[in-house]
């Protein structure tokens, strides 16, 4: 089989977004400064700094939900878990994907050449995709229940269903995004586009 030309410039194009192992093609992106570089570190290092201490804030917020004794405190907790959720956790998880994004396309570092990219690429857009399809309507869905319920709230086994199901995954997105900042920084699994 005989490719055309046009398509073996395609492949070499996507081969240097994903593979990128510092080979020069003739579509290759214009790489970013050092300074560009560094700027886009320090976005990037704050965006997920500020996603990691969402996520770990909600995995401890259930501990105060558990002394709310009236209506307005459970409305209350809710209201405040949906901020955090949807004003800063969401924000800096899409800005820190984004910066990722800018990383793998404008940076030697590439999609696939290592695989501790790869780790921080699955476990990102898992805990993104899950959040915006699930768990984000189900924290919107509580604060709703407990608004028109009030105490009652602990009575409905939607909202006590939900409530469980946001502390594990807060849980469990803790421990994933722990161990991605420890791969950033022990970077093992290297050289897969080798």
């Amino acid at each position: 089989m005989k490719l055309s030309r046009m398509s073996c410039e395609r492949f070499a194009f996507m081969n240097s977004l994903f593979w990128n192992n510092g080979r020069k093609t003739p579509h290759a992106m214009k790489a970013l400064t050092a300074s560009q570089q560094k700027l886009l570190k320090v976005f990037h290092l704050i965006t997920a700094s500020l996603w990691l201490s969402s996520v770990i804030a909600l995995a401890f917020f259930p501990l105060i939900s558990s002394s709310s004794a009236t209506g307005d405190e459970i409305y209350m907790y809710n209201l405040a878990y949906h901020f955090i959720d949807m004003y800063l956790l969401t924000p800096a998880a899409v800005l820190t994907l984004a910066t990722g994004l800018i990383y793998s396309l404008f940076t030697k570092w590439g999609f696939f050449r290592h695989g501790w990219i790869v780790y921080k690429w699955v476990v990102s857009l898992l805990i993104v995709v899950t959040g915006t399809a699930y768990f984000g309507p189900t924290v919107t869905e509580l604060l709703g229940i407990a608004d028109a319920k009030r105490i009652a709230a602990l009575q409905d086994p939607r909202y006590m269903q939900g409530h469980a199901v946001s502390l594990y995954a807060a849980i469990v997105n803790s421990f994933l995004l722990v161990v991605a900042v420890i791969v950033s920084v022990y970077k093992p699994w290297k050289n897969l586009g080798k």
